[in-house]
């Protein structure tokens, strides 16, 4: 077919050879020592119900045994000495409701066995204000213990969603640099000339930076596929009609997307639609919901000059063809004669935020990509 390159890659494919930096392991984040301390967790029960209540029954039945063979050392009112520890302990280990059932077993406890007459659930008057002053000042034990354990549980979530958020940070600052790091080397050896060189590169650049800033302002939660194509053809945008981007693309597929419709805008600029005040630009996107959901992409030009099909293969080609490909399911550029024609089909899981782990976009040269006119 004249004029028309189609290119297809089944699933994810190797295609590069500028890696994510090696050596990275896990960024080491100080915070409390006592939540670094892995060796709390075997103290840490309240996952396990079984263990936190056999833990509240245990510890009662062994204070019940001390108090016992304490009894000719403590004083006959003192029934509930051995049992603060361990009302303090169930809670510690297990939680709030296991302390409760420490509490209320100590207290049935200390009751039938200690509490004269022993043996027998009869109260006086000072035997029940005892009892009652033991369940208070034992919840409030119980009380502080679960307060704090909140505390914990808050501090430690804090510290996990930090280590997480400075991990994702250096992720991405590899990533960023290794991006940066090849579109230099591959635009310097691809330009003519020096300042052909500082132009691209300065151009690809500023269209990874204004991707960047619109994913900060929203804390990283992807950006608008319609405001990415409006930051890139800025100053043209009378000439650009855009329907149906209304779509939120994941963190590396609006740097991809930036990459390609920069290139687009460039060549359309220098010899394409947007060359001439009378040509225009068509972008067009649409989501068939079947299956597991696509988005389908088309950059469509007309009115500016008879496109020529190039001969050079060049940067363009790869980021328009092989970076495409490495996230969509088919990627198709045509040079037909009245206006240039690109297309691309994603599955949705691919660019939205559902699949959003980012990978490196790799960027290399394939045997018969064809490239754009002087990119």
């Amino acid at each position: 077919m004249f004029g028309n390159v189609h290119y297809r890659l089944a699933g994810s494919s190797a295609l590069g050879t500028f890696n994510t930096a090696q050596g990275g392991g896990e960024v080491p984040v100080p915070f409390a020592k006592m939540l670094d301390d892995r060796r709390w967790e075997l103290f840490n029960l309240r996952q396990n119900p079984i263990l936190a209540y056999g833990t509240a029954i245990g510890v009662v039945a062994v204070a019940s045994v001390l108090r016992y063979a304490a009894s000719g050392y403590v004083l006959e009112g003192l029934a509930f000495t051995t049992y603060y520890p361990a009302i303090l302990i169930a809670a510690i280990v297990g939680g709030f409701w296991p302390g409760a059932v420490a509490l209320l077993l100590s207290s049935l406890a200390a009751w039938y066995l200690f509490i004269p007459p022993a043996f027998s659930f009869s109260l006086g008057i000072p035997q029940a204000v005892s009892l009652a002053i033991f369940v208070l000042v034992a919840g409030f034990i119980l009380v502080l213990v679960s307060l704090l354990h909140g505390a914990l549980d808050r501090i430690s979530k804090a510290k996990e969603r930090q280590e997480l958020l400075t991990r994702e940070l250096h992720h991405r600052s590899q990533n960023l640099f290794t991006v940066i790091q090849t579109l230099a080397i591959r635009t310097l050896k691809e330009s003519k000339t020096l300042t052909q060189a500082s132009e691209d590169f300065n151009g690809r650049l500023m269209a990874l930076s204004r991707a960047h800033t619109m994913l900060a302002k929203a804390t990283w939660a992807g950006a608008p596929l319609a405001d990415i194509i409006r930051e890139e053809l800025n100053g043209f945008l009378d000439q650009v009609s855009v329907s149906g981007c209304d779509l939120t693309v994941s963190t590396p597929a609006a740097q991809d997307f930036a990459l390609i419709i920069h290139e687009l805008a460039t060549n359309a600029i220098k010899y394409g639609a947007l060359s001439s005040p009378h040509g225009r630009v068509a972008i067009e996107g649409s989501i068939e919901r079947e299956g597991k959901g696509q988005f389908n992409f088309q950059w469509k030009e007309m009115g500016g000059p008879p496109v020529i099909t190039p001969t050079r293969s060049g940067f363009g080609s790869v980021i328009l063809l092989k970076l495409a490909a490495q996230r969509g399911k088919d990627v198709r550029l045509d040079y037909a004669p009245d206006g240039l024609v690109y297309e691309l089909r994603f599955d949705l899981g691919t660019i939205t935020m559902s699949g959003e782990r980012e990978t490196t976009p790799r960027l290399v040269p394939g045997v018969g990509a064809t490239a754009l006119n002087g990119v």
